[in-house]
């Protein structure tokens, strides 16, 4: 059975996204990576004539919808029954993109009659690449090259791009792709983007991490691209597999479980690999206490600001800082923090700022209480 990853791309109308799902799936062929592509829905049901206009916005969504679920599905057990090593499914927008077209109230009601939630469905993808759509930065080329089954006008397609990436913040891995005069150069971005994520030639994560004032909580959850996320998790050290770490996000039923190994290569670069795990075995490996090393929760903003997603940790142990990291695909690549980010110091080569560090201070504390 192979791995199978999940990776959507999203944005406003006339992003590329079709272009690019084709430039993709050519490119990780070369590399001997067997590919699985899933065409927007919505652009074939439109092309059939299937309309809100004809239907109505809401059965057109929850048609829409159910359709997708179902060939997903479909798709990721064929996906899982190729015999090889490792295979990627691209989605020509995922389950969640619908949201930016209908009401809350609309929405939660269709998903609800299968079964979903917003957060299990914003977490069924392995990573999002979000393509800014032409028309935030050249409306003319949107009106001559938008495409045909579309209405939108360049007011609404650039709402509806800000609507999306606010919808899909908060999911582990998302990354905004900017739209520039060059299309051929923003193709080579989203490749080095999606090797990097898929770990070709290895699967490394650099992150720089910085000791930052506590922030302006209310100002962060007025932000349009920001989301709060419940985190919770352990460091173990057991016979059988080593060290590792294991992560619950979320909340209840809504909560996902990664297993995450790594090994460091230097201060800023490892190499990570993560895996799904179950409810149960998460409860597992967290009842073995005698094998944790350290176990943190802390709420997570995930945050987009100028095309970067950041990500700023408030723990329960500090009221006057917090953390914030940016992932970037090499030790040198240029980045700049927001404004309203009140920065202390880096703290990237500050071992006692490791979250696994964070984590054994809890014990220790809850220890000696």
């Amino acid at each position: 059975m192979a791995e199978v990853i999940k990776i959507v791309l999203t944005g406003g109308p006339c992003g590329g996204k079709t272009t690019a799902l084709n430039f993709l799936k050519d490119e990780l062929e070369k590399l001997n990576i067997k590919v699985f592509i899933l065409e927007e829905i919505a652009s074939n049901l439109l092309s059939n004539g299937i309309t809100p206009q004809k239907l109505g916005v809401y059965e057109f969504h929850k048609q829409l919808f159910e359709t997708q679920l179902k060939e997903e599905n479909s798709l990721e057990e064929k996906a899982k029954a190729y015999n090889g090593e490792k295979a990627v499914i691209l989605f020509d927008r995922g389950l969640l993109d619908s949201k930016a077209y209908v009401t809350d109230a609309e929405f939660k009601k269709y998903i609800s009659i299968s079964n979903k939630n917003e957060d299990v469905l914003r977490n069924s993808y392995d990573a999002v690449f979000h393509l800014k759509s032409v028309a935030c930065t050249d409306e003319n080329t949107y009106i001559k090259n938008c495409n045909s089954v579309r209405k939108e006008d360049v007011k609404l397609a650039k709402e509806l791009d800000e609507k999306l990436l606010s919808i899909w913040t908060g999911t582990s891995h998302l990354r905004v792709i900017p739209n520039n005069s060059d299309f051929n150069k923003r193709l080579d971005n989203l490749l080095k983007e999606v090797l990097g994520f898929i770990g070709v030639p290895e699967p490394l994560e650099i992150e720089r991490k910085f000791l930052i004032e506590y922030p302006d909580i209310d100002y962060l959850n007025n932000m349009t691209a920001c989301r709060k996320v419940a985190i919770t998790q352990a460091y173990l050290n057991t016979p059988e597999e080593g060290m590792f770490r294991i992560r619950k996000r979320g909340y209840g039923k809504d909560a996902v479980y990664i297993k995450t190994v790594k090994i460091k290569i230097n201060d800023l670069k490892r190499i990570e690999k993560e895996s799904y795990l179950t409810q149960a075995e998460y409860n597992n490996y967290l009842s073995r206490k005698e094998c944790i090393t350290g176990i943190i929760s802390k709420d997570r903003y995930c945050i987009v600001y100028d095309d970067e997603y950041f990500e700023l940790d408030v723990y329960p142990f500090w009221n006057d800082r917090a953390t914030l990291e940016i992932e970037l695909l090499s030790e040198d690549q240029p980045y700049k923090l927001p404004p309203f980010i009140k920065l202390i110091r880096e703290v990237s080569h500050e071992p006692e700022y490791r979250n696994i560090a964070l984590a054994q201070r809890m014990v220790h504390n809850k220890e000696t209480d």
